[in-house]
């Protein structure tokens, strides 16, 4: 029978249809040609992109980053106090979309990231928190998100191997959600909500599909997207930014790791990443804890889905953790 399922992080439900459940073959797309030779590629090292517009501080071996060409939100270090204003005979808010947004690229046209090594994962970790840190000394900035999309079905529109940073002068909708969700827990409980969802799925097991010293990677209990995997360090730290070479070390091992295992089995799927983090405004907080979220672009939502806000996943997260593990065929 089908169950509903409530995420403990964010209090979304989801339904879980266990009959619906696929094989994962099924989930594999079709190979996605690239529309762009390394020749005529913007991100390419020998581009214009990366002679005239990387930033010179943010580069490794592996990795550089410029400014988006199309910013969702403008870098703008002297406007601090970005007041809303009324529009339309004063019915609606607006306000200008500061923060600064950030293209991160992988220097290696032909790389996809089930192809990325726990050093590149390493590299992108530090870039991000280079870059982090940045923004939080931007005074319009409130929150900063690092993504990535892998293919165009995730709305990836350059097939060059590239990450992005979203700084903003707003906290995001589901950061928020998050946030709010987490606090509540803690007046309720006296103990973060993220704590117990790592001990509770290290007793579980089942979902579980790595795990060392430092992070646990496991399947959403409530996934919205089949084979939804979430990365939770094992101690305590709300901001990503924060977080120590040591860490970011583990969490590329880890990275790699689940990954890899998810291009073994659905063979370089189409997946958003991204990392939620404490808004930059906020202080060290015990009930909120950084982590990384994937998101595999398997499926497509329907009209309930988006009438409702409510997702119907095709496959139980503990049947996916078992393909992932390599226990079901």
């Amino acid at each position: 029978m089908p169950q509903l399922r409530q995420n403990i992080i964010t209090g979304e439900w989801v339904v879980i249809a266990p009959e619906r459940a696929k094989r994962p073959i099924e989930f594999v797309s079709a190979t996605e040609p690239k529309t762009k030779t390394e020749e005529h590629c913007v991100f390419c090292p020998y581009s214009a992109n990366y002679k005239k517009e990387r930033l010179h501080h943010y580069e490794t071996d592996n990795i550089y980053v410029i400014p988006n060409k199309f910013p969702a939100f403008v870098e703008n270090p002297h406007l601090c106090q970005p007041r809303s204003y009324q529009v339309e005979n004063n019915f609606f808010t607006a306000k200008p979309a500061l923060g600064g947004h950030d293209v991160v690229v992988i220097k290696d046209h032909t790389l996809s990231p089930g192809q990325f090594s726990a050093t590149l994962w390493k590299d992108l970790f530090v870039i991000f928190r280079h870059r982090y840190k940045h923004y939080d000394k931007v005074c319009n900035v409130q929150s900063t998100i690092a993504i990535y999309n892998n293919k165009s079905a995730a709305g990836a529109s350059i097939v060059h191997p590239h990450a992005q940073i979203f700084a903003s002068s707003i906290i995001p909708n589901l950061v928020s959600r998050e946030l709010h969700e987490t606090s509540d827990y803690w007046e309720r409980n006296g103990i973060s909500a993220f704590e117990k969802l790592v001990v509770h799925e290290r007793l579980f097991k089942h979902r579980v599909i790595y795990e060392n010293d430092h992070f646990l990677a496991f399947t959403q209990y409530a996934a919205k997207y089949p084979f939804e995997t979430w990365i939770v360090p094992k101690i305590q730290r709300s901001h990503f930014e924060h977080a120590s070479n040591l860490e970011l070390a583990a969490a590329a091992i880890t990275m790699h790791k689940v990954i890899g295992k998810l291009d073994n089995i659905l063979k370089n799927p189409a997946f958003n990443l991204y990392i939620h983090s404490a808004p930059h405004t906020l202080g060290r907080l015990d009930y909120y804890r950084w982590h990384i979220e994937i998101a595999p672009r398997l499926s497509t939502f329907g009209g309930y889905e988006l009438g409702s806000g409510m997702v119907i996943d095709t496959i139980s997260p503990e049947i996916a953790a078992d393909f992932l593990n390599g226990k079901a065929t």
